[in-house]
């Protein structure tokens, strides 16, 4: 079967007036959608420790520990080399102490560099 060279002039032509369908990545930024998923950030000022983050996490990438319990310090670490970015997290937090940011540019060569972590205390309440 002999290809004629005329068949491809009509969809070249087609082609030739419509927009490109990608962008000039890196050089121009994405447009983020609105419900997009990023990353995981704690608000340390907000989280009462409740661990309802911790259980509800279907990936297992977020862990508490508590560091001092009279001074009421606590380690908050996310590994977002294990999120799956679901928002879970976000969703079970009664005080609404992690959002996802809209970063989407997390790659790296070292996956410790994806562990966030957090130090924070709570405020001791007045009967104590």
């Amino acid at each position: 079967m002999k290809l004629k060279p005329g068949m491809f002039i009509p969809e070249l032509l087609k082609h030739l007036f419509r927009r490109p369908s990608t962008v000039n990545y890196p050089f121009e930024k994405l447009i983020i959608p609105k419900d997009f998923r990023g990353t995981p950030i704690l608000k340390t000022e907000l989280c009462i420790v409740c661990r309802a983050c911790v259980r509800d996490c279907p990936a297992v990438a977020i862990e508490i520990e508590t560091l001092s319990e009279e001074e009421k310090k606590y380690k908050m670490t996310i590994h977002n080399d294990r999120c799956i970015h679901c928002a879970q997290c976000v969703e079970s937090c009664p005080t609404k102490a992690l959002y996802m940011d809209d970063s989407y540019e997390v790659a790296t060569d070292n996956r410790w560099k994806l562990k966030f972590e957090y130090v924070y205390s709570r405020p001791k309440k007045a009967n104590q």
